[in-house]
């Protein structure tokens, strides 16, 4: 016997639509930034030179949590909200999306954290490498949440395509 998922918060449909929008723009932001950081910046790490890295480090930082705070934030937020007011198949893409943001958050929490504290006190290649390849992974799993996030847009806003010219 099949059991439809029902939602737990119930939202008009255009708040329902207004927090998948905030979701999917919130959440590829977030892969716009970690590609950014992976592909530009964290390879410059290299080049900073022992006189200035520690500095660097710190600075780098402080300024990236305040960048991407609000934003990781809005993304998680709305992440659950997807999970309390979506059901049926697009609160299964909600489930695979909150896992994937919770591996993210381990990888933050266990590698990337924890490499930015051991730089801090100075550049290190083995450390770095760690760092380059823990954020890697961060990287492709935020763009399989950027996808299921489009999927759930997508699927929203598809049947109202054909009404927008009626």
């Amino acid at each position: 016997m099949k059991r439809e998922t029902s939602a737990r918060l119930s939202l008009s449909p255009r708040n329902e639509l207004g927090i998948i929008a905030v979701h999917a723009l919130s959440t590829w932001f977030m892969v716009g930034m970690i590609w950014t950081v992976h592909i530009v910046h964290y390879p410059l790490f290299a080049f900073v030179g022992n006189e200035t890295y520690e500095d660097f480090q710190a600075k780098h930082v402080d300024v990236i949590g305040r960048l991407l705070v609000m934003p990781w934030l809005v993304e998680g937020l709305s992440a659950l909200a997807l999970l309390l007011c979506l059901s049926g198949s697009l609160r299964k893409f909600a489930v695979i999306g909150a896992l994937l943001m919770l591996s993210i958050m381990a990888l933050s929490a266990f590698v990337s954290a924890p490499a930015h504290g051991e730089l801090a006190n100075g550049f290190d290649l083995e450390v770095h490498s760690d760092l380059m390849l823990g954020n890697l992974i961060r990287s492709i799993l935020w763009t399989a949440r950027g996808c299921v996030a489009a999927a759930i847009l997508w699927v929203t806003v598809r049947p109202l395509i054909g009404k927008v010219g009626t």
